[in-house]
């Protein structure tokens, strides 16, 4: 993909009118919901996945996989969950102040954590996908062996 700067007079300055402040002011309150809510369902990612380690790690089931490593993964998740969030919550608090204070560094900083969210999700789909065409080629190749090994 490429890389366009998109370059601006010096002395050209953007004004920010009532209506993107009333637009900005809304993305902020709904952000910062969605950033609430994520907090919360992170703590309960965070509950559940040391309920999971505790309460497997005590009960002694014949699995061939331990259940307590899912209460690991949970954790992990919680943790890259932490990420977006954080941002999206910066974004928000960050814009509610701008648009009342009418200040430009918020302005700046807000959009910054905006850029940092879509980044973060950018690059964790990217990730994702590349995770699934490995599980994938990883299982059409285990599967070849398996037929092999059978014959």
């Amino acid at each position: 993909m490429e890389n366009t700067l998109i370059e601006q007079p010096q002395n050209e300055a953007f004004a920010v009118t009532r209506e993107i402040k009333k637009y900005l002011a809304e993305t902020a309150k709904w952000g910062n919901i969605l950033a609430i809510f994520g907090y919360v369902f992170m703590g309960l990612m965070v509950f559940a996945s040391l309920v999971m380690i505790v309460v497997f790690s005590f009960i002694d089931l014949k699995t061939v996989f331990p259940l307590w490593i899912m209460g690991i993964v949970y954790l992990i998740f919680a943790g890259v969950y932490y990420i977006p969030v954080t941002y999206l919550y910066r974004f928000s608090a960050q814009m509610k102040l701008a648009v009342y204070r009418n200040d430009e560094k918020l302005y700046t900083s807000g959009f910054a954590n905006l850029k940092s969210l879509f980044k973060f999700f950018a690059i964790f789909t990217f990730v994702l996908l590349g995770l699934y065409a490995a599980i994938l080629i990883g299982a059409v190749i285990l599967q070849f062996f398996m037929k092999a090994a059978i014959a």
